[in-house]
């Protein structure tokens, strides 16, 4: 939390320092100091921290974690020498969530649809609750730690966003912030690279956002229950193909019902009506039902819900609709968007502007190849962006549909431009690492 003894800080982590000062906040990137931080010199792929100590103390930053093997000027800073600093932001986060034991925390992850879930859970509950939560997708091992270290302190929920790219990373999560009601949200391939066993392993790898002892209740997609993998806490389901679920969403003449274990709870004008959107609305819903939120305050809040950037915006320029998912894509995020798409204009067309799928492994070819075949049925133009994503392309053509291939963004820009017209639909999706939303700056 925010306002800490630095003297505080260090016997956390069984260290002394020689000067006290009181902290304000505390950021791993030098760029979003603020006066009063402590700053994380972390060492990574390709920058090093340490290199920022004279830019962070510039902007007001009183001290850092530093290497011991640092040997460099202090710049005005207290400089703390710690091995691990990445473990020593992890401790720090864990050991002040301690001290505030009054607050609940609500995890929430999944392979997809975990960050607007997240979002929409913080919006159901704000209505009676003080509620903190991840700034944007700052989900892992270095940037959650800080959702929790940078609070306010006067939060009763923090929905916390748990992120996973390789085995382990969700325990480690939990480890950190305990959850007392754990939601999770889809499983499918995203990762699977990292995972020999597939599906189930991600599952698996998933599922320990159940595993702790505070955990009172685990919320999931009833399709999770058919892995039946052992659970450590009592489960609630919901589902918008299943009634037997305990939530369960059905929609008819645009309007929402949810049935909350067979009795009929509300029901509601949705702002969205893509059935993925739904699907995290209902996980919000659920979580609030849980918490002990009335039907009426959820039916009056749903109006607020919003989506979070790039994340099937929608954005009209000159005429063309274009939805921006580009935040990132998996094989079940692909097909939900392309199941998605709205209608254009008559006589107009659809057009894909996809990016590759990455992390998938030795299944990258076919799942693309897969998402090919699917995106015959939903439309009519298809551009591709990257080798990685070649048998996307050429299972596209199969269906005799045009599609077209571009290893840079410049070029597929250039082209989307001369392809449109006002009326036609355009969906921009990619992997992070494709950057697909600078297609859409480039319109």
């Amino acid at each position: 939390m925010r306002n800490q003894s630095l003297h505080s800080l260090a016997a956390f982590l069984g260290i002394r320092v020689s000067e006290d000062v009181q902290i304000f906040g505390y950021q791993i990137d030098s760029r979003s100091i603020s006066p009063g931080d402590l700053f994380f010199a972390l060492e990574g792929q390709k920058q090093d921290g340490h290199v920022f100590l004279s830019e962070v103390r510039h902007k007001g930053a009183l001290a850092a974690l530093v290497s011991p093997h640092y040997r460099g000027p202090d710049y005005g800073l207290i400089l703390i020498p710690v091995e691990d600093r990445p473990l020593a932001l992890q401790t720090l986060a864990r050991e002040l969530l301690k001290k505030t034991p009054q607050v609940n925390v609500v995890a929430v992850t999944g392979s997809v649809g975990k960050t607007t879930a997240k979002e929409f859970i913080a919006t159901l509950l704000e209505g009676k609750f003080q509620v903190g939560k991840n700034p944007l997708s700052q989900n892992s091992k270095l940037t959650l730690p800080l959702t929790i270290l940078n609070r306010t302190g006067q939060e009763e929920i923090l929905v916390l966003e748990m992120g996973m790219s390789e085995p382990g990373d969700i325990s480690r999560l939990v480890a950190i912030a305990p959850p007392d009601v754990a939601v999770l949200t889809k499983i499918g391939s995203s990762h699977i690279g990292q995972f020999s066993g597939g599906i189930s392993d991600i599952a698996r790898e998933k599922g320990a956002i159940f595993s702790h002892p505070k955990t009172k209740r685990g919320i999931v997609d009833h399709d999770f229950l058919s892995f039946q993998l052992h659970l450590d806490c009592p489960m609630t389901s919901f589902s918008l193909e299943d009634p037997r679920a305990d939530y369960f969403l059905s929609v008819a003449d645009g309007v929402c019902r949810v049935d909350e274990r067979g009795v009929r709870g509300c029901r509601f004008l949705s702002p969205f009506q893509e059935r993925h959107i739904l699907h995290n609305i209902l996980a919000a819903i659920c979580v609030a039902r849980e918490l002990g939120v009335e039907w009426s305050d959820i039916e009056e809040r749903i109006s607020l819900l919003t989506i979070p950037k790039m994340r099937f915006e929608k954005v009209e320029k000159k005429g063309v609709f274009i939805i921006n998912d580009a935040y990132n894509a998996s094989p079940e995020s692909l097909r939900a968007a392309l199941m998605s798409l709205p209608q254009p204009k008559p006589g107009r067309k659809r057009v894909a502007v996809l990016g590759a799928m990455r992390e998938l492994g030795a299944l990258s070819a076919p799942m693309h190849r897969e998402i090919g075949l699917f995106a015959q049925d939903c439309i009519d133009h298809l551009l591709v962006l990257g080798e990685e994503a070649a048998p996307l392309c050429v299972a596209f053509r199969e269906g005799k549909k045009p599609a077209e291939l571009f290893l840079d963004h410049q070029s597929l820009s250039i082209r989307l431009k001369e392809l449109v017209e006002e009326g036609d639909v355009v969906l921009l999706k990619g992997s992070r690492a494709s950057a697909m939303e600078t297609i859409l700056e480039g319109l």
